[in-house]
C-alpha cells in the first residue's frame, strides 16, 4: 500500500506542479489526476489515473482496434491488448507488461459482469467495499511497477507471506499511517470539499506554511523522480 501512495504523490504532484507553472505563464492544462483511490470499479480507476494517458490509450490504441464494435469477445482482447501494451509503454520489462496485462484482464472481467459500468445504487458499506477491493488490487499491481525487476516482485510477495524477522505489527501499522495520510487527507478533502473549501479558506495559509516547514525540515532521502528511467 505505501507504493500506492508513492507513486500516487510522484505522479500526481509533478501534475499538479506542471499544471501550476504553466498557469503563471497564463496556460490552462487538463486536469491529469481525479483522486483515484476514491474508485469503485477499475473501469472509473482507468477514468480518474493519468487521464491524459488514458484519453491517448483509448484515441490511438483501443478505437483503432475496433473498441467495443465488434462482439464482446473481441472487446476483451482490445481491453487486454491496449493494457498490454500501456504497460509496455512504461519500459521494455516483463514486469510492466504483467502489470498492463493484470488491469487489462480486470477491466474485462469487469465489463463482462457489469459492461464497463457500475451502479452507485447500492448502501454506503458496499461502496466502501468496492473502493478498498479496487485500492487493494491497484497497490498489489504497483509492485510489478516499482519494482521493475521481476524476480523482485516475486521475493516481495514471499517475504509477505513468510517474513520471519519482521518488527512487530504496530510498527508498519504506524509507518503506513504517516506516510499514507496526506494522501488519504486529500482524498477525504474531496469527498468533503464544500466545509474543507470554507475552513481551507481560514486556515488555508497556515496549513501551507505548515506543508512548507515540513518539506524543509525533512526532505528525506534523495531519490531520482521515478518517470526519469522511462
Amino acid at each position: 500500500f505505501f507504493f500506492a501512495f508513492q507513486v500516487y504523490a510522484d505522479f500526481a504532484g509533478y501534475s499538479l506542479i506542471a499544471a501550476g507553472l504553466a498557469a503563471l505563464f497564463g496556460y490552462r492544462l487538463p486536469q491529469n489526476f481525479n483522486f483515484p483511490y476514491i474508485s469503485q470499479s477499475v473501469t472509473e480507476f482507468w477514468k480518474r489515473w493519468h487521464m491524459s494517458l488514458s484519453a491517448w490509450l483509448k484515441d490511438y490504441l483501443y478505437i483503432p482496434l475496433g473498441g467495443n464494435r465488434h462482439g464482446r469477445a473481441r472487446t476483451y482482447l482490445n481491453l487486454m491488448i491496449v493494457m498490454f501494451l500501456g504497460g509496455l509503454w512504461h519500459g521494455a520489462a516483463l514486469s510492466y507488461a504483467v502489470w498492463g496485462t493484470c488491469h487489462g484482464i480486470a477491466l474485462a472481467i469487469e465489463r463482462f459482469f457489469a459492461k464497463g459500468e457500475i451502479s452507485r445504487a447500492v448502501s454506503w458499506p458496499a461502496q466502501v467495499l468496492r473502493v478498498m477491493v479496487v485500492f487493494a488490487f491497484v497497490s498489489f499491481a504497483w509492485l510489478l511497477f516499482k519494482l521493475p525487476n521481476f524476480d523482485e516482485v516475486l521475493l516481495y510477495l514471499r517475504a509477505m507471506i513468510a517474513n520471519r524477522s519482521m518488527p512487530p505489527i504496530y510498527w508498519y501499522l504506524l509507518v503506513i499511517g504517516l506516510f499514507s495520510l496526506p494522501v488519504v487527507l486529500y482524498h477525504i478533502a474531496y469527498l468533503l470539499r464544500t466545509s474543507i473549501a470554507v475552513a481551507m479558506i481560514r486556515f488555508g495559509p497556515g496549513c501551507y506554511g505548515a506543508l512548507l516547514a515540513a518539506i524543509v525540515l525533512n526532505a528525506g532521502p534523495s531519490s531520482a523522480f521515478i518517470y526519469f528511467q522511462f
